[in-house]
């Protein structure tokens, strides 16, 4: 209290660049799930925890495959320990009455997280009032197109229309449009994923 402003630098959370693997561990990924490299895959990746969203995604999801019904969908992440088991349970029985369980596959947690990043062809991130939203910087710098709410720090990771696409936070219809907008426009997913590895490597990297 009483500092002046001019003490006080940001530095935000850091990626090593190099750590992104290759492009083949990412079809070996894709491979191990026994999605042929032909499919359209939109990912969520995370903690499984409600405040994080993936029951949004899932909601997102059932939309998409209303029109999309070849697309597969990950919800990629574990609760840890002390954490909510139920919630996976839940997911799952969302996923069933929505009638997107046939579609929906669930990893688990992945150590691998950069290859999974690096296997899906849209990224979006659900969680309301994010502080950071890692994911999305790794989702970038795997070159991957990311679709988030306008919320929390997002829009200081994500530049609407430039390295991603925002909608309004906890707007289902338009989160699922901007997903279905990508879908249908590969050279906007390569723009927007090649855009986002850029902003990482300048604003984002470990260095």
């Amino acid at each position: 209290e009483g500092g002046g402003t001019s003490k006080v630098r940001l530095i935000p959370n850091g990626l090593d660049l190099a750590t992104v693997p290759p492009a083949a561990a990412s079809a070996a990924f894709r491979e191990e799930l026994g999605i042929p490299r032909d499919v359209l895959v939109i990912g969520t990746l995370g903690r499984l925890l409600p405040w994080k969203g993936q029951h949004r995604f899932l909601a997102a999801a059932a939309r998409v495959a209303h029109q999309l019904p070849a697309a597969r969908f990950l919800v990629i992440g574990s609760p840890l320990p002390g954490e909510r088991r139920d919630y996976l349970a839940e997911l799952r029985q969302q996923a069933d009455r929505l009638g997107i369980a046939d579609r929906v596959l669930f990893p688990g947690f992945r150590d691998d997280s950069l290859a999974a990043l690096g296997a899906t062809d849209i990224v979006v991130n659900c969680s309301l009032d994010e502080p950071f939203g890692r994911v999305l910087i790794e989702a970038m710098a795997c070159s991957r197109a990311v679709v988030a709410f306008d919320s929390g720090a997002v829009p200081e990771i994500v530049q609407h229309g430039a390295t991603g696409l925002l909608v309004p936070a906890g707007d289902i219809p338009a989160l699922a449009d901007a997903v279905l907008s990508l879908a249908s426009d590969p050279a906007r997913r390569q723009a927007l994923g090649g855009a986002g590895r850029q902003r990482v490597a300048a604003q984002f990297s470990l260095d």
